[in-house]
């Protein structure tokens, strides 16, 4: 009996860490926290596993790669478009150098909140955050209609505006991919 109770107080004191929302569509995986004591969580990292895909509405979701960019579908981001907005991704001098060297193996754009990935021209991933690397960046995506526009981090009503209702929404410990 007392391991019971021991099992259930820890289980009890574990599920009050969670406090990072983790919302979960087809291939999309989005953090949220209650940022700044706002009121609500607050979605500040999302990441889309492109080759995941099975949901056509992903991929019609609009992305500004900088303020003064138009929005373009994510199904018309390309090495190109990222190029024109974005820096290339070099890999910082303190990571071992087989990160380094697998890093390389892709090409990678980054800027603005947003780092996009393709291998030899296939797009493979998407990465757009509001706050991380201790810094503050204000990505834009939209819905696919074109009507709403939105900075991170995003409300969960406005996630779901953009991507739809989740497939599975839970609290986490920690942000993983």
């Amino acid at each position: 009996m007392r391991r019971i109770w021991i099992v259930a107080l820890l289980t009890g004191i574990l599920a009050g860490c969670a406090n990072v929302s983790r919302f979960e569509k087809d291939a999309l995986v989005a953090h949220g926290e209650h940022l700044n004591d706002a009121p609500e969580t607050l979605y500040y990292s999302l990441f889309i596993e492109i080759g995941r895909v099975a949901d056509a509405k992903i991929m019609q979701v609009l992305v500004k790669l900088t303020p003064d960019a138009p929005p373009i579908l994510l199904s018309e981001v390309k090495p190109e478009s990222a190029a024109k907005y974005l820096s290339r991704f070099i890999p910082p001098p303190q990571w071992p150098e087989h990160l380094k060297k697998k890093a390389t193996e892709y090409q990678a754009y980054v800027g603005g909140g947003f780092h996009i990935t393709f291998d030899d021209g296939r797009f493979i991933s998407i990465g757009i955050c509001s706050h991380c690397s201790g810094g503050r960046e204000y990505p834009v995506i939209g819905t696919p209609n074109g009507n709403d526009l939105y900075t991170l981090p995003l409300t969960e009503q406005q996630l779901i505006d953009v991507f739809g209702s989740p497939s599975r929404l839970y609290k986490v410990n920690e942000v993983r991919y």
